[in-house]
């Protein structure tokens, strides 16, 4: 069974209820993105409506891409943690019902992955236990930052406990940059923002602690870890080289890859082979970005032209480490 786990679905029900309040625009990949880029989104939202919610569309691409199963999570243009308290919680139900809908018309060739509001811990605790008892969710899709509040912040710590307990996957996926204002021109708001917000969400996992606090938590951080495998080197020599860096972790930074996973969608068969050097094939898992102009759309061929693996590897790649983590087939 070859396994995707990395596809989105986008919930209709949630834009009605979003798209007219006043923190709808401070997205920032909405906010920072150039007039050029956005016309160009406008384009691509009108291609995407029938691949994220007609599961007919998606076996029909499934075939071509050579994929047997899929791990669908929400959009992360749908995260809003900027709503209020009550709006979030209910539009990040909304989408977990949304996607154990999609899953429910075909478990065997499809596992989902849910959303948490996490702006406010207790509703994210209580939604965390739902979205994995009643709806079968094997894990939730996060931004790698909470508006001002980053993910080492101790008042996370609740709920990394909830999800170690639970047994369920934390998957960082952001959109666009924080701190995007020069990210306009040439779409960097997607090819160095994303990347740059999942460099600084591992530093703050490993660094802040969270990873020694918490070692039942299972991360996932997307598009093959950001920056970290090409630029771990230079942070295991700050570790060494700045007390500041020690304060919390006894270990340099690449001795943490091997307990995050990660997935493919890099683009290259170099780079992943460089991931399977620095964190295991254990470790990392076939992903598209499905179905997103982003996304990789030939996935297994780029991980087919990765030269050096080893036939079990490559088969724990294509599919096994999913199938096990998620509990599929």
């Amino acid at each position: 069974m070859i396994v995707d786990m990395h596809t989105h679905t986008f919930c209709p029900a949630v834009e009605p209820l979003v798209r007219d309040q006043p923190g709808y625009g401070t997205i920032p990949y909405k906010r920072d993105m150039s007039p050029e880029s956005a016309a160009t989104d406008v384009e691509q939202g009108a291609k995407l409506r029938e691949p994220f919610n007609d599961l007919g569309r998606r076996r029909t691409d499934m075939a071509r891409m050579r994929v047997d199963a899929q791990v669908i999570a929400p959009a992360p243009g749908q995260q809003h943690y900027w709503a209020e308290a009550g709006l979030l919680a209910r539009i990040s139900a909304m989408q977990n019902d949304h996607v154990a809908g999609l899953v429910a018309q075909d478990r065997a060739a499809f596992a989902g992955l849910g959303t948490l509001p996490m702006a406010d811990v207790p509703a994210a605790m209580a939604e965390a236990r739902r979205g994995v008892e009643e709806l079968g969710l094997r894990g939730f899709q996060i931004d790698s930052r909470v508006n001002e509040r980053e993910l080492s912040d101790r008042a996370f710590d609740p709920l990394w406990d909830r999800l170690s307990t639970l047994g369920a996957l934390l998957v960082i996926h952001p959109l666009g940059f924080s701190e995007g204002a020069r990210l306009g021109p040439f779409f960097m708001v997607n090819t160095v923002g994303q990347p740059l917000e999942e460099t600084i969400a591992f530093h703050h996992l490993v660094l802040g602690g969270v990873m020694d606090r918490h070692p039942g938590l299972q991360v996932l951080i997307c598009h093959g870890g950001g920056y970290v495998p090409s630029y771990v080197g230079r942070l295991d020599h700050a570790w060494e080289h700045r007390p500041e860096l020690r304060r919390l972790t006894a270990r340099p930074p690449s001795a943490y890859l091997p307990r995050f996973w990660f997935d493919t969608c890099v683009f290259r068969p170099d780079l992943i082979g460089n991931l399977v050097r620095l964190a295991g094939a254990e470790r990392v898992m076939l992903g598209s970005d499905y179905p997103f102009d982003m996304g990789d759309l030939d996935p297994l061929g780029t991980l087919e032209a990765c030269e050096g693996l080893e036939a079990a590897d490559r088969e724990a790649i294509a599919g096994g480490n999913a199938r096990r983590l998620f509990r599929m087939g």
